[in-house]
């Protein structure tokens, strides 16, 4: 992701020559194959308790989508190769959270979820100039290989992790639909897409952002440097976070974070003031990325972890990234640069001011009648 997200906006704009329209329509990809085949994938982990097995199988599986996709030129032939990758690749990180979470509970996962960051900021800083020492020319071109290749190790990593008896629990047939009749679930997802369908159209699109400001692929590795200054050791604090105020004030916090993040985007072309609240990046990310990650897992039996980690992700980045995506670069060729951060920081303060009433407290798990 250290890659892909900064980095393939920019690559398929400026390499392939694709209009911000095409651009969002690729990227818009990525969550529309992810919100049919992450639900499918989450309901093979619990149904066959091989939860650690079938992100292994994931991880190979988006390597080896990856590898074709270096090999397609057009707009259609990438188009067709994304979806690919994406029905493996989008169920990986809500695969990787409910395994870590099951395994470590909050107060641990914080601590290894931190290696995700420090590993996306690796990949972000390292690869402009990696991919130049590579000899790939120009360095954006090495996009789908570095994926390819990053997909592929973790593929080890996946396999080398100890097996976790509470990770092995199944679940039975139609056991995952009382997940939707239960309240706080039933609220969380609507909630979550509205702020994905407002949010990952201005993070996806951000490289086009920063160019017409001036910026190029260096200026975008070092915003990205910014964002993730804080997140790092905010990440380790997770589980105190949690304990202090709870996973609901963890996501008003965030909400109120990325609100001025986006707000002063809209209102400035200063690249200096830009990269100044892109530190707000690690307060949004572990207020409303792992808050409601979170706030799934004390609602969620253990036997449907899986399940709940892919249905939050096929609601936020699932079919709230299509939104976003799309509606996003259609906003930014015809009305304006700035229109997605203006009404993503319009959208996260309303979020934030409705939250306590829209999310009920956490009640105990749903359990079979």
């Amino acid at each position: 992701m250290g890659v892909f997200l900064p980095y393939a906006g920019l690559y398929l704009k400026e390499a392939l020559g694709f209009s911000s329209s095409q651009v969002g329509l690729v990227l818009a990809a990525v969550p529309a194959a992810g919100m049919a085949a992450q639900p499918l994938w989450g309901r093979l982990a619990d149904r066959t308790g091989s939860r650690r097995g079938v992100l292994a199988g994931l991880a190979a599986a988006s390597a080896l989508s990856m590898v074709l996709l270096t090999r397609f030129d057009g707009f259609t032939a990438v188009l067709f190769g994304t979806v690919l990758f994406a029905c493996f690749h989008t169920a990986v990180i809500p695969l990787a959270t409910a395994t870590s979470l099951g395994a470590l509970g909050p107060r641990g996962f914080g601590g290894v979820r931190v290696w995700g960051t420090l590993g996306f900021l690796a990949c972000v800083t390292a690869f402009p100039g990696l991919s130049a020492l590579a000899g790939f020319e120009p360095p954006l071109t090495a996009v789908f290989p570095f994926v390819a290749a990053l997909s592929a190790a973790s593929v080890v990593a996946a396999l080398s992790s100890p097996v976790v008896p509470g990770l092995l629990e199944r679940s039975p047939p139609g056991d995952g639909w009382r997940l939707l009749r239960h309240r706080p679930v039933a609220h969380l997802l609507p909630f979550v897409f509205l702020f994905h369908a407002f949010i990952q159209g201005p993070i996806y699109l951000f490289p086009l952002y920063v160019a017409s400001r001036g910026g190029d692929a260096a200026t975008v590795s070092r915003m990205w440097l910014l964002m993730l200054v804080l997140e790092i050791p905010l990440m380790t604090l997770v589980g105190t976070a949690q304990r202090l105020v709870g996973a609901r004030g963890m996501i008003s916090i965030g909400l109120l974070a990325e609100c001025i993040r986006w707000t002063t985007c809209a209102l400035t072309a200063d690249l200096r003031v830009v990269a100044a609240v892109q530190v707000l990046h690690g307060v949004g990310v572990v207020g409303m990325f792992i808050g409601a990650p979170l706030y799934l897992e004390e609602v969620a039996p253990a036997r449907l972890r899986a399940t709940g980690q892919t249905w939050v992700a096929m609601a936020g980045a699932g079919a709230g990234a299509i939104v976003s995506n799309v509606v996003g670069a259609w906003a930014m060729d015809h009305v304006a640069v700035e229109a997605p951060y203006a009404a993503a920081g319009m959208a996260t303060l309303i979020l934030a001011l409705l939250l306590w009433r829209w999310l009920p407290d956490p009640r105990p798990p749903v359990e079979a009648a």
